[in-house]
């Protein structure tokens, strides 16, 4: 039988050693993930495709507000 823990914590600090990813909530409380090369090169991977998705939506959104902003002086 497979038992699946779910657990939900508000990121506040992460560090990483050799072999594990240790994230720490705002309450203290610690989760320690181990990991192996393979498994960092992944995350890395995961994390930097997530960051750039973000980039480009605010640079969209950026973009989007000084169109607004440069349609509004000149109504003006």
């Amino acid at each position: 039988m497979k038992i699946k823990q779910t657990v939900t914590a508000k990121f506040n600090t992460v560090y990483t050693g050799w072999n594990s990813l240790q994230f720490t909530d705002d309450s203290g409380d610690e989760i320690e993930i181990q990991m192996t090369d393979d498994n960092y090169l992944s995350l890395a991977k995961t994390v930097s495709s997530k960051a750039e998705s973000i980039r480009k939506e605010r640079a969209e959104e950026a973009a989007e507000l000084a169109s607004q902003e440069n349609a509004n002086s000149l109504a003006d």
